[in-house]
């Protein structure tokens, strides 16, 4: 005890009192990682592509023209699709041309690409992915960059409209055996 007291007639804390302070400053810290980090759970993914939705119940004949409606409705016109996509293209702007292009391609087009694909009996998803294209008309020299996850917000709108979309449109009328 006495070498406390000597360090404590110099001005110094003792030890005890230095594990204290430490002790109090990781439990606020602690405290509050806790309450900024919140307590919830993250939604399962059912796509690993930079946008997508789930749709009941449709065709997939219904589900194509209301994916095609959409994204016409926007501005897109339709490109040449291989296999199972749907490919729309248009314009890039004045930014994405700074951002994704060079001094000498000219300008560049956004192109996003439409999948869709059965989960269940009942459920389909339509998912896309979104790039940026250099020289689009040219397929031997054409640079298709994937977009940055920025632009997820925009192509998960577009999709979201697909659902309103078959809504808006009759329905087939049953089909008998």
């Amino acid at each position: 005890m006495r070498e406390y007291n000597d360090i404590a007639l110099r001005g110094v804390r003792p030890p005890q009192s230095i594990t204290r302070s430490g002790a109090l400053v990781v439990l606020l810290a602690l405290a509050a990682a806790i309450l900024t980090t919140g307590c919830g759970t993250t939604k399962p993914t059912v796509s690993n592509r930079m946008a997508s939705v789930v749709v009941t119940n449709q065709p997939s004949e219904k589900i194509d023209a209301a994916v095609r409606t959409v994204f016409k409705g926007h501005g897109y016109e339709e490109g040449k699709a291989e296999d199972d996509e749907l490919v729309f293209q248009k314009p890039g702007s004045f930014m994405s041309g700074l951002v994704y292009g060079d001094w000498y391609s000219g300008g560049v087009w956004e192109r996003v690409k439409v999948y869709q694909r059965e989960l269940d009996t009942n459920r389909t998803v339509i998912e896309c992915d979104g790039y940026m294209v250099q020289e689009h008309e040219d397929p031997l020299f054409q640079n298709e960059m994937k977009e940055h996850s920025t632009k997820k917000g925009h192509l998960q709108d577009l999709l979201k409209e697909v659902p309103h979309e078959l809504m808006r449109t009759p329905s087939e009328p049953p089909r008998t055996k």
